[in-house]
C-alpha cells in the first residue's frame, strides 16, 4: 500500500506539484507526522519560490503536527488542510505568514468542504 504522506513530500522534492510560489514566499516549515507510535519529520524550505525537502527533526519557522491518517487525507486532497486545523485534527505553530504559504502546497479543498469552509474556500 502506498504511503500518501511520503508520496506527497517526495513529489514536492521532485517538483511534481505546481504550488504557485513566488520569490515572496520564503521560510521553512517542519511537519511532524505521527503514525503507529513513531513520528516522521519533514522539513520544507522555501527560497525564492523554490522548494527543498528533507527528513529533518529540527528547524522550521513554523511547525505542523498531525496524525498520519489525517495527513494522508490532506496530501491526497480528500480533506483540506485549513479544515483539519480548524477542527483541531492538525496543529500549527509559528509564523502565520508561513501558514498561508503552506496552504498552497496542498491540493484544493474538495467541493463538499469548499461549501462548508468559511469564505466558501476562497483564498
Amino acid at each position: 500500500m502506498a504511503d500518501a504522506t511520503q508520496d506527497f513530500f517526495r513529489g514536492l522534492a521532485q517538483g511534481r506539484r505546481d504550488c504557485r510560489l513566488t520569490a515572496l514566499h520564503e521560510g521553512s516549515v517542519r511537519f511532524d507526522i505521527s503514525r503507529d507510535g513513531q513520528v516522521s519529520h519533514w522539513l520544507i524550505s522555501i527560497s525564492k519560490g523554490d522548494i527543498t525537502v528533507s527528513e529533518q527533526a529540527t528547524g522550521g519557522d513554523a511547525v505542523v503536527r498531525a496524525d498520519g491518517a489525517v495527513f494522508d487525507r490532506i496530501a491526497t486532497g480528500e480533506t483540506y488542510f485549513l479544515t483539519t486545523v480548524l477542527r483541531g485534527e492538525a496543529t500549527v505553530e509559528g509564523s502565520p505568514r508561513l501558514f498561508a504559504t503552506v496552504r498552497r502546497l496542498f491540493p484544493p479543498p474538495p467541493t463538499s468542504e469548499r461549501d462548508r469552509t468559511p469564505g466558501g474556500g476562497r483564498e
